[in-house]
This record gives structure tokens, sequence and C-alpha cells, in this order.
């Protein structure tokens, strides 16, 4: 018995553990991608042990785990990055009552083990819960399908349109499930089937991980490739380039659009958006900006931050950091120093 509990108490843990990593991961969707492979497989794994240890006639089988309401959380928080959502850092106060979920969970499984007079009370305001999880896990996963269609021209991240897909791959499953519970069929073999179409998520995500993750190397060495600014132009007749029009066109995309303020923004999106080469666009910002790009974005950022900071002075300025498009809390800092000389606080006083 007491086996059992550790074990339920480990996925109290393991729960907490990946809750803690949403937090901090919030901002990267291939990160997000992995947290929720993270939290199905260990809820699968979970039920399997129960299943194993107990069969689906306990009690315990019909005890769902906490795992699993992260999953609408997840799926939201990529949504409202995809989207450059403002009121995407709103969703960390659903942290505190997912946190509860989790101590329930853990403690009305533990008095079931150990026959506690309360134990069935628990179990009972413990179960309520999932009452309404099946519409709370539908709604998220039909809000967020509505706004990557509705926002998809706003949208500049490789994986937006795959994750559309997926999403709405993972709410056929979800509805198709709900309908044969509620028509009362035989729900343990589909549950078996539901379960093995998970595989193909995996599939897809770790695909997209990889995919993400070349395109990444790719972007790293075109930006070593461009901090050379000799090597960029050197050969170009810069006669036959419009200097005016092209500066000027930079300097309106970024006031009129967010789409910089995306973490992934790189030269080649800034090229397709004003359908003026590269190559182009690096000789107007070393020549005539004196920058480049890297640097000119960051500043743009920058003075994005101050605006949503002036707007209120009581957000977090982190959060408000990393929805500006930083990486980095360092990074943040050292363009912030850079263009203002002083700290943030400081700015608003």
């Amino acid at each position: 018995m007491l086996y059992i509990i550790m074990v339920v108490v480990l996925q109290a843990l393991i729960t907490l553990t990946l809750l803690m990593s949403l937090i901090k991961n919030r901002e990267s969707v291939l990160n997000m991608l992995l947290l929720y492979i993270g939290v199905v497989t260990l809820d699968m794994g979970y039920e399997y042990f129960i299943i194993q240890k107990f069969g689906y006639e306990s009690v315990l089988y019909e005890i769902p785990g906490s795992l699993r309401v992260f999953k609408g959380l997840i799926f939201l928080y990529i949504t409202t990055h995809l989207i450059h959502a403002k009121w995407r850092d709103k969703l960390k106060y659903l942290i505190v009552p997912l946190t509860l979920v989790v101590i329930h969970h853990a403690t009305a499984t533990s008095a079931k083990m150990l026959n506690l007079s309360w134990a069935d009370l628990a179990i009972s305001s413990y179960k309520s819960y999932f009452v309404y999880y099946s519409y709370y896990w539908i709604a998220c996963l039909v809000l967020c399908i509505y706004l990557l269609t509705r926002y998809r021209k706003n949208i500049t991240h490789p994986v937006a349109g795959n994750f559309r897909y997926l999403v709405g791959y993972v709410l056929l499953g979800v509805l198709i499930f709900w309908a044969v519970y509620q028509l009362g069929w035989d729900t343990l073999i589909y549950q078996k089937i539901y379960s093995l179409l998970f595989l193909f998520q995996f599939g897809w995500i770790l695909y997209v991980y990889i995919l993400t993750y070349q395109h990444k190397l790719q972007e790293q060495q075109n930006i070593l490739h461009s901090s050379a600014p000799k090597e960029t132009y050197q050969y170009k007749d810069l006669s036959k380039i419009d200097f005016d029009s092209v500066q000027s066109a930079i300097i309106s995309f970024y006031q009129e659009s967010h789409v910089y303020l995306d973490e992934e923004f790189t030269l080649d999106q800034l090229s397709s958006h004003l359908k003026i080469s590269k190559s182009d666009l690096s000789i107007t910002f070393n020549k005539h900006l004196h920058s480049n790009f890297h640097e000119y974005t960051n500043r743009n950022r920058i003075q994005h931050f101050k605006q949503i900071l002036s707007e209120d002075p009581s957000a977090s300025v982190t959060d408000l950091a990393f929805q500006c498009g930083f990486k980095s809390k360092s990074t943040f800092y050292k363009y912030f120093k850079k263009e203002f000389d002083c700290l943030p606080s400081q700015l608003v006083h």
C-alpha cells in the first residue's frame, strides 16, 4: 500500500514539476510541444499503472489523473503565442486552480488507499471537476482553431499551419470518444484505439521539432554570413538600389506591423513581407540605418515594450519582455540599457 501511495505522490510531484516548466517555457512553441508530449505520456502511464494494479473495475480507475488538465492550457499558450495575443499572459492565472486540482488528487487517492473515513467524500468532490472536463478540453480546442484561423494572416511561425491541423485532429478524436461514451457503446475498445492515435501526434511533434531545429541552425548560419557587410554587397552595383524606398519600407513595416514581435522573426520573413531581397535589406540596414537586422529589430521591440509599460506600469517586466519577442532576460536588459541607459523600473518613474 505504501508503494501505491508513493506512486500517487510521485505523480503529483511530476505534475507540479511540469507546472513549473509550463510557467518557464510558455514563450517557446517547441518546448511547449514537448511539454504536451510529456503530459500525455505521463498521464497515460499513470492510468496504465492503475489498470495493471487494480483492473478496469477498480474505483481508482474511475479517478482521472490530474495531469490531463494541463493539455488545454498548453494548447492555449501555444495558440496565443503564435497569434501574438496581448492577453496571453493572463492565462498564468489558471495555474493556481490547476495546482489545487493536483493537490486534491493526491490527497483524495492517498486517503482512499489508507481507508480514511473522509476518502469517499474527497474522491467524490475531486471527480466533480471532471463532469466539466470534457467541455473544458473541447472548448480549448475549438477556441484554438478559431483564433488560429481568424488571425492566420498575422502568424509568421513555421509551425502554425500544421499546428492548426494537429488541434483539429485532436478535437476530432475527442468528439468521437465523447460520442461513443454518450451512446453507451464499448468505450474500452475505442479507448485503446484513442490511445494509439496519440502516436501520430507524437510523431508529428517530434518531426516539427527536428525540422524547426534545423531551421534555427540555418538561420544562425545566415546571421554569421550577414554579420560581414563587406561580403554582403562587395560585388553588388549599389547604384541600382533605391535606398530611400527600401529605408522607407523598413521603417513603415516596423511602425505598422507587430510581426517582428515573434521571437522567431527572421530577415527571410522581412524580405518576404516587403518583397525586397535580403541583400538589399542588409545593405540598407548597414549603410543607411547604421545598424543590422537583429539590432534594429530589438531596438523596435524595446520601443514597443516602453509603450506597453507606459499603458500598464504594474505589468510584469519579464512577461512583457517575452511578449515583445526577446528570448532571454539578458538580451532584453542588454538592449534596454543600450537604448535608455536605465532600468525599466526607472523609466516608469
